[in-house]
Order: C-alpha cells, then structure tokens, then sequence
C-alpha cells in the first residue's frame, strides 16, 4: 500500500477486527453453570450473597421468559422477564462484570423490553434493582417509585423503577430536530 511508504519503519497500521454482535437465546440447564459464574463476579457489590440460593432455585425451574446473551461462544449476560397480572417484569438481569460497559446489558435489556410490550396489553414493566443500578435503568426511560435503604442487604437498597409503554415508544419518535432516537440508545 502506497501510504505505509509514509510511515516510520517498522509501524504498523491497526488491524480492524469487527467484535462478533452478541447472540441473544433460551437459557438452557446447560448455561446453569456460566449464570452462577455471572452472579458470582458481581459479588457483593450487586448482589448480596444471600441472594445466592434463591438464583440457584431459580435456574432450576426459570419462570417466564430466561435468556443468556452468548459473545464468542461465552455466555457473559443473563436475564428473565414475564408478565403478571397484566404488568411486565424483569428478573435476574446480569451481565459478568469482566463485561460490564460492553452494550451488553443495553441489548438484554431492550430485547426484554420489546418482548414484554409486544404484548398489546402491557401497559408497564417494572423491576426491582439497586441504588448501583437505578441509573443504568433510568438512562433507558425507567423512573424510581420506590427506594428502601438495605432492601437487598447491607448497602445494597432496593429501588423498585418502572416504565410506562408509552414512554417507551416516544423514545423511538423522531426528535424535533429531525434526529431519531431508539429505543436502548
């Protein structure tokens, strides 16, 4: 290449490697053990230890919707949702914190989003997270209704956040400058 005459020797230009785009599907049993290494690595900050058991009961017999999120063949980020009562929820959301500001948590996160409210008549979807959370939750439109100190154990307090469906689909309305927002942007 005629510009690399231009270079000092022996510099090399980077390679562009495209990141493989994360794969989103189905727990399976077989993922039990990369979902427990993904609770594991968020000890203790965003999960208390004694929350431990109750995942592992979980994993056990998921209830509604679970899914992993798998990049280079490594499951790195779990999540659940279901609806009850009418109302969506969120469960178990993870990401292993060796993957933490990855966009991973975003894509498990609107891919549950956009599974809930497909269903006409959900007006909301709720979850309960923590104060290390809660920002994370309100950057994609979900707003605070409730915050317990300690909740979820020794400094770690409980923020129960929820997001209206309408407010979810005037975050893909285009903006008055023209600019289009989208969901999980």
């Amino acid at each position: 290449y005629a510009a690399s005459r231009l270079l000092p020797p022996g510099f090399r230009l980077p390679t562009m490697t495209a990141t493989p785009r994360p794969q989103i599907r189905p727990y399976a049993a077989a993922d039990r053990a990369a979902c427990l290494a993904i609770f594991r690595s968020n000890l203790p900050r965003y999960f208390d230890p004694s929350e431990l058991p109750e995942f592992e009961d979980f994993l056990e017999r998921p209830s509604g919707d679970y899914v992993v999120v798998e990049q280079d063949g490594l499951v790195v980020a779990c999540g659940g949702c279901y609806l009850r009562e009418g109302v969506g929820r969120l469960s178990w959301g993870m990401v292993s914190q060796q993957h933490h500001r990855a966009s991973l948590g975003t894509a498990l996160l609107v891919w549950r989003i956009n599974h809930l409210f497909q269903h006409t008549e959900t007006p909301e979807i709720t979850i309960d997270t923590s104060q290390h959370t809660a920002g994370f939750f309100a950057r994609h439109g979900f707003r605070t209704t409730l915050q317990v100190a300690d909740g979820f154990g020794p400094g770690i307090d409980r923020v129960a956040m929820s997001l209206r469906r309408e407010d979810w689909l005037a975050r893909a309305q285009p903006s008055p400058r023209g600019a289009t927002a989208s969901p999980g942007a």
